[in-house]
């Protein structure tokens, strides 16, 4: 157990970070390339580049999301959106494992936050998935992945902090030590190839949404033309 353990730890896990990273950069890639299309066509090229980032940062914003009717769920997602983002780059274990895997580090987290936020994920990731199972119109839109994806995450903070404190564990710390890392590998390789990707994607949604109700000059007659309404002012 204590060589898959390394193993896990050393060359899965930096075949993982080269995959969740090779395959980020080909959405940054494929997203840029589509951006700038979209302003070759736009009718109208001027953009408030500070307006465009004001709006990123309002998306973070967390208390934004308490109103409405999904109120509770949202404000779920964007606490459980916290410690996945947070967790796994600054928790000092963490970043000992970068340095030793990719040879970078930076400064951790204090240990109490770390838990506290650990322990939050996975309070949080329970309760989305109980949620998204009681909204029908959640229930709806789900795909394979948003069932399968908050349980794995899940298990990676869960087994986490069981190796993190020993005193915790029922269990035997190899066994934990062998699913923490297996499972965390397991989300790195799927990083590109899920909704985790939407993590890096979010700073190009706003200029996205600014360039794409551009039109060419003439187009909003022939959208009212479409909908029946030609003549009346765009």
């Amino acid at each position: 157990m204590d060589t898959l353990i390394q193993f896990g730890r050393g060359p899965l896990f930096r075949f993982a970070v080269v995959v969740a990273l090779l395959g980020l950069a080909r959405y940054v890639v494929l997203s840029a390339w589509g951006l700038r299309r979209a302003r070759q066509r736009a009718g109208d090229k001027r953009l408030d580049f500070g307006a465009v980032a004001s709006r990123t940062f309002t998306v973070l914003n967390p208390f934004r999301y308490l109103a409405g009717n999904r109120a509770f769920y949202t404000a779920l997602s964007v606490l459980f959106h916290f410690g996945v983002i947070l967790v796994p780059i600054f928790f000092a274990g963490h970043i000992r494992l970068w340095r030793r895997g990719i040879g970078l580090g930076w400064p951790a987290l204090p240990a109490s936050l770390s838990d506290w936020l650990t322990l939050l994920s996975i309070a949080t990731g329970v309760l989305l998935l109980i949620a998204r199972a009681w909204y029908p119109a959640s229930r709806g839109m789900s795909r394979p992945q948003d069932w399968l994806l908050p349980p794995l995450i899940v298990l990676a903070f869960l087994s986490g902090y069981l190796v993190a404190h020993p005193g915790s564990n029922p269990f035997s710390l190899n066994l934990v030590t062998l699913v923490h890392v297996g499972v965390c590998d397991l989300l790195l390789i799927l990083t590109p190839f899920t909704k985790i990707a939407h993590c890096v994607m979010l700073p190009y949604s706003q200029y996205v949404n600014e360039m794409c109700w551009r039109l060419v000059p003439g187009a909003g007659q022939e959208v009212l033309k479409t909908l029946g309404k030609e003549g009346q002012p765009v």
